[in-house]
């Protein structure tokens, strides 16, 4: 018998049946939820860390200017020579959060969304255990268990990621509905399923297929083809619902790295997680006061130097009780599976599970970041324990067991304050003396902290076990114990900071503002290096952890996405799904002379990447407290639109690699077209050009020339793009120098418009609005039938039938 279906035992037989009242439970659920993210909702703060900071603020930003403006963003124009905005997924402009931003300032609404995100994890576990028939109780720790975990706290700093392992409870329970209710109940997993891909996150997304195919296959009752029948439903419905972004990001997929796995292969293993990693599951925080990626790099090494998440701590008491739940609750085999699969994904590299998937599922290997299943292992852990809690109430469980966890934390803990575990850590890790015992000493303290963890459980067990304790009692300790357990490991795994560092003006932005008066696209680029040493004043570290003074650090440098707030284009990028000769260019390396030929015209970062003599007399601007530079590009950047010199025919596809080692390129003299054309136009030797207008899905050009030429605009080429004449005659547009956009011009005065539709984007908007058409009629249908039914029934009840 499941201890879900047992009655419950022991000393306290006659009270045991007063379980939490399921508002109640809500309601401290939520209340701790609150308390636990308080840094989501004081005033004043905003989220500090990684992409929390760097990518979403100047991308919300970009967004609400643009939709403010009545516009519709298609085009993003500050980064890697244009990108698509709705095509990269990651930009989430049809999700329902985007309302927020309407509402309140920008850090403040990214604030919010991570806030309801939270909730919404919370409340899903505590509906699902409660559909799975968990007690009021066990669906709180439920609740509690995965809200607080590791790896959700630490997705605090990517919203697209937390969001879509938030909301995975809320699905699974839709599902399990959908599969023993009526048909119409395939919209809730439906629609919750459609808000992530419309949040961004396809690679989730995509694995919620296979999540929901094995519920399907462990949990549905009765026929198999009608179980399979809904499943159908329910995938073909999301595939609706949500077609106006996966139209659009299946254009963007065709073109990108992602399509050629052999290539993209080291960066989807490069964030496995690690065996050792593991450990930290049950033991945290370890070393939390350094750099994670130094950690990384340290402890995982080559070939897995990453951690994306900063912490998966769940702890002894929630891992126990999960162990208990899976093994008393045979209903919930569906977790033990999803959970065990998700953990050997995971380990990615270091296990051949995730190769085989790599190299035998459809578009696996377009995904990187194996680490995000270690959510799905948080998950089903947090589930179980809310089952493994239940079974402690009908006795199930030796106080024992959780005495043995006690002393293997303590052995684990006490041997690593040894100065001989200290030495062993330098040796074989090569960290520093002062590292490697910092390691150690923090080490030590995790695994001591889980003993005393681990101990409150087994005292309270065998209290309740032995008649000393009531069930209320027993219920309220274990709940505080999780509590406090989580929020003493993971509470520092998101990082806030006052509003302040994310509304000053960079100095250096204004210093380029200085120089070219009104910041805007369509005039010059900006090539900002990326820096593995931070280096911040003293006077921010009161005010800033180490994330926080990275942060800023790199706001100063107008790195990653920053440079967009100040409408200033950058040629290094940052949005995912970039094309295979782009990033080949860039991990080549550009020169002054090479960037100058796509239009930078200035760079920033450390003085030592400016020994090239030509630098000395170019300085601009500096910032000795961040050691940061502004130089200008000693070589005069290409103007944005130009007419070809000599423009060269090339017949396949250019490699900018070599391109870039051509001195008759560097010196602007030739421009590769990439064309099946034998024939092209003379080199330019008059003719005028002027940018009329530029707006980033519209670009007017005019052309005087005396002869057909060529019209280079130093723009990245991509599908979607058409060039028209004032008379309306379309021309063809060329691939030019690997990764421009070119035309063919006839002689005369010309005005030539190059316009931007997102491709498949009105397509699959026709396709979301067949999808909330289908939910509406399923769902009155439904309504339909019942109120049929119902009369039906009181038809034949008043004919005594």
């Amino acid at each position: 018998m499941s201890p879900l279906d047992a009655k419950p035992s022991g000393p306290d037989k006659n009270n045991a049946q007063g379980s939490l009242p399921t508002s109640l439970a809500v309601t401290v659920l939520l209340g701790l939820t609150l308390a636990f993210y308080h840094g989501l909702w004081l005033p004043g703060l905003m989220l500090i860390k990684r992409d929390a900071f760097r990518f979403f603020l100047p991308l919300k930003q970009y967004l609400v200017e643009r939709l403010s403006a009545g516009e519709l963003p298609q085009w993003f124009p500050y980064e890697a020579l244009g990108r698509p905005f709705i095509g990269a997924t990651a930009t989430g402009i049809f999700h329902p959060f985007t309302a927020l931003y309407f509402l309140f300032p920008v850090y403040d609404a990214y604030r919010a969304s991570t806030l309801l995100s939270c909730l919404l994890a919370a409340g899903g576990a505590f509906v699902l255990g409660r559909r799975l028939e968990i007690s009021p109780p066990g669906a709180l720790l439920a609740g509690i268990a995965f809200a607080f975990s590791g790896y959700v706290v630490s997705s605090t700093d990517n919203l697209l990621y937390l969001y879509s392992i938030c909301v995975l409870p809320l699905f699974c329970a839709g599902l399990e509905k959908a599969l023993v209710g009526r048909r119409a109940w395939v919209v809730v997993p439906a629609a919750i399923w459609a808000t992530v891909f419309l949040m961004g996150d396809v690679q989730t997304g995509y694995y919620y297929g296979f999540i929901a195919l094995l519920w399907t296959a462990m949990r549905a009752p009765g026929s198999r083809r009608e179980a399979a029948l809904r499943l159908l439903l329910v995938g073909g419905l999301t595939a609706f619902l949500a077609g106006v972004q996966l139209g659009p990001a299946a254009s963007v997929f065709v073109g990108s790295d992602r399509t050629q796995s052999a290539l993209f292969h080291e960066r989807a293993m490069h964030w496995s997680t690690h065996p050792l990693r593991l450990a930290t599951v049950l033991a945290s925080p370890i070393a939390e006061n350094e750099n994670l990626s130094l950690l990384g790099r340290l402890l995982y090494g080559p070939p897995g130097a990453g951690v994306w998440a900063e912490s998966l701590y769940l702890g002894v008491p929630v891992i126990g009780l999960t162990l208990l739940g899976a093994w008393h609750g045979p209903k919930l085999r569906v977790l033990v599976l999803l959970g065990s699969f998700a953990l050997l994904l995971a380990l990615g590299r270091y296990v051949g599970f995730y190769e085989v998937f790599y190299h035998v599922v459809p578009l696996w290997s377009a995904f990187r970041y194996p680490e995000k299943l270690m959510g799905v292992v948080s998950f089903s852990a947090a589930i179980l324990a809310g089952a493994g809690l239940d079974a402690l109430r009908v006795g199930k469980g030796r106080p024992l067991l959780w005495f043995a966890g006690v002393g293997l934390c303590v052995g684990a803990g006490l041997s690593l304050y040894t100065a001989r575990a200290s030495a062993w850590m330098a040796a074989s890790f090569g960290a520093s003396p002062a590292l490697a015992q910092e390691l150690t000493d923090s080490g030590a303290r995790a695994f001591l902290f889980s003993a005393v963890a681990a101990l409150g459980v087994g005292i309270a067990v065998l209290g309740f076990q032995k008649g000393a304790m009531r069930l209320e009692l027993l219920l309220t300790f274990l709940i505080a114990i999780v509590v406090l357990d989580l929020s003493r490991a993971n509470l520092g795994a998101y990082h806030t900071a006052p509003a302040e560092a994310a509304t000053f003006f960079p100095p250096l932005a204004e210093a380029i503002r200085a120089r070219e008066g009104t910041l805007e696209p369509g005039r010059f680029r900006l090539i900002s290096f990326y820096e593995n040493e931070i280096v911040y004043p003293q006077h921010l570290r009161h005010w800033l952890d180490f994330y926080g003074g990275w942060s800023v650090e790199r706001r100063q440098a107008l790195d990653l996405v920053h440079h967009a707030q100040f409408h200033i284009e950058a040629v290094r990028g940052y949005l995912p799904g970039f094309r295979a000769p782009f990033i080949a260019m860039l991990e080549r390396g550009i020169d002054p002379e090479g960037a100058a030929r796509y239009n930078t015209a200035y760079f920033i970062g450390r003085w030592y990447r400016f020994k090239d003599p030509r630098f000395a007399k170019t300085l601009v601007a500096a910032l000795p407290d961040f050691r940061l530079a502004l130089f200008q590009n000693p070589v005069p950047a290409k103007p944005r639109v130009y007419l070809s010199q000599r423009p060269e025919r090339a017949a396949s596809p250019v490699d900018p690699v070599a391109l870039l080692a051509r001195p008759d390129f560097l010196s602007g003299e030739v421009d590769m077209i990439e064309t099946p054309d034998p024939t092209l136009p003379e080199p330019a030797s008059d003719g005028s050009t002027t940018i009329e207008h530029y707006a980033p899905e519209n670009v007017q050009v005019r052309v005087d020339a005396t002869k057909p030429v060529v019209l280079i605009l130093l723009d990245a080429f991509d599908a979607g793009w058409t060039a028209t004449l004032e008379s309306g005659v379309e021309l063809p547009i060329l691939r030019a120098n690997a990764l421009v956009r070119a035309v063919v011009v006839p002689a005369g005065t010309h005005v030539v418009a190059f316009s931007y539709q997102t491709p498949l984007l009105k397509t699959g908007a026709w396709a979301s609005l067949v999808g909330v058409l289908l939910s509406f009629w399923l769902i009155a249908h439904a309504r339909w039938r019942t109120n049929h039914m119902g009369r039906f029934r009181s038809e034949r009840k008043a004919h005594g039938v």
